[in-house]
């Protein structure tokens, strides 16, 4: 195991699958002015608080989040402003 993750590029523990989240909700265009999201995990399933400006935007949150390796499920509590 390197960096905390495994040869397969999976974290190793939901610490490290939560800065994978982050990371990846950070990147983007449309990422910049966006409302802050909390992200947490509990064995491997990433729970998703805070505000999206669209329905279509927290689907589009939710899809990229279930794309991030190790991620097993996804609870999206997300609320449209």
């Amino acid at each position: 195991m390197a960096g905390g993750e495994f040869h397969d590029g999976t974290p190793a523990n939901d610490a490290l699958l939560v800065q994978l989240v982050r990371g990846t909700l950070g990147r983007g265009p449309r990422s910049r002015g966006e409302p802050r999201i909390n992200v947490s995990s509990c064995s491997f399933v990433v729970t998703l608080h805070g505000l999206a400006r669209s329905a279509e935007r927290r689907r589009e949150i939710e899809v990229a989040v279930r794309a991030v390796p190790g991620v097993e499920d996804v609870v999206n509590r997300l609320e449209v402003t």
